[in-house]
């Protein structure tokens, strides 16, 4: 028997829960390894259903980071975003742009996975202390 596949999916699209970003922060912070020059690049991602985190790792010899560019690409996940197609991103994971996009999708996906276990407590006193240790601060609301 046929049925209308077309309803029941339009059904389940309604089913789908989205992710709703409300703010978008980046820190960049001196590396703190003796050995180690460069930067820690933290992203916290707020949203609807709590708080993720992701960084990376720019060494000194790359080049030059352009938060403003990153902030404009970031600017664009601010608001509803259905799910789950975060995982389903075809980009370069090597390229500066590709690097951004890395780091907000393992920050969503961290929400996704921990939503029912973030506390608020916690990361409030992680971001003071990454604020207080940042070079640059990059906060999109």
């Amino acid at each position: 028997m046929l049925t209308n596949c077309a309803s029941q999916m339009q059904y389940f699209a309604e089913q789908t829960p989205s992710l709703s970003v409300t703010r978008i922060e980046l820190f960049v912070i001196p590396a703190l390894a003796v050995d180690a020059s460069g930067h820690r690049v933290c992203l916290r991602l707020t949203s609807n259903l709590g708080i993720g985190w992701s960084e990376l790792f720019a060494s000194d010899t790359e080049d030059t980071i352009d938060l403003d560019r990153w902030g404009d690409l970031l600017q664009s996940f601010i608001g509803s975003i259905p799910l789950p197609p975060l995982d389903h991103f075809q980009y370069d994971k090597t390229d500066q742009d590709g690097r951004i996009l890395d780091l907000f999708a393992t920050a969503a996906l961290q929400v996704l996975a921990h939503s029912a276990d973030s506390s608020s407590h916690k990361t409030n006193l992680e971001e003071s202390v990454l604020r207080q240790r940042s070079v640059s601060y990059v906060s999109l609301d």
